[in-house]
């Protein structure tokens, strides 16, 4: 695909040149990811996690629009959203791998942390019934997979967060003998969507999210494949 010239009022040629020219002053050459994106142009703003090759960002963007149009605008960015199971991976590394410690936590307290004012953020799973169970649409409902082995009654509270971190479904779901915990669940719905929040009283996995919300606290967090 031929890049464009100019993102966002910035020179593309002259951005690849900034990049090139740490390296040759002494610092740490910086992997341009992706062209066009909302965030950068450089890897300043992502993580890259191992586990599920994509870089992370690691701030949320696009507030205020729904499920169907956040995927439209990151279609146009070359970016994705994050599935149920990639968000988990994202989690992990942050908890386990990642080296900037600081960092990680920050950006883990942001996610995860019961306080004020209240995050949230969409992800890429969308719910619907067949003749045969219940699937799993993700890729912006363009591949799905049937359920299989999740806990599918609500839970509020709770279930134990390390538990299911530590052992998701294969589509990133509480296992359905989950230990109980503080974390709030809400088990997949036919037709709504998936999402992470945490406010003043309360974190929640909810999979009964309406495609169609649309609030300043809801945003997502982009992903990228590395080229």
């Amino acid at each position: 695909m031929k890049l464009p010239k100019i993102i966002f009022g910035i020179s593309t040629e002259e951005a690849y040149k900034r990049a090139m020219s740490r390296e040759d002053n002494g610092e740490k050459k910086k992997e341009i990811i992706t062209i066009g994106s909302a965030l950068n142009l450089d890897n300043d703003n992502y993580i890259y996690v191992p586990s599920i090759n994509l870089y992370v960002a690691k701030e949320k963007v696009l507030h205020n629009k729904d499920w169907n149009n956040t995927h439209k605008a990151l279609q146009k960015q070359n970016q994705r959203m994050l599935t149920i199971p990639q968000f988990v991976s994202f989690i992990n590394y942050l908890r386990n791998d990642y080296q900037d410690r600081k960092e990680a936590e920050s950006i883990l307290d942001e996610i995860l942390t019961v306080k004020s004012p209240w995050r949230s953020e969409w992800l890429d799973a969308y719910f619907e019934k067949r003749n045969d169970g219940l699937y799993v649409l993700t890729d912006n409902r363009t591949n799905s997979e049937k359920l299989e082995s999740y806990l599918t009654e609500d839970k509020t509270p709770g279930i134990d967060l390390d538990s299911w971190l530590d052992n998701p479904t294969k589509q990133g779901l509480p296992d359905k003998n989950i230990p109980k915990g503080k974390l709030y669940y809400w088990s997949p719905v036919n037709g709504r969507v998936a999402g992470f929040g945490a406010g003043s009283d309360r974190a929640v996995l909810y999979c009964y999210r309406d495609p169609q919300d649309s609030y300043s606290d809801l945003g997502v967090r982009p992903c990228v494949a590395p080229r």
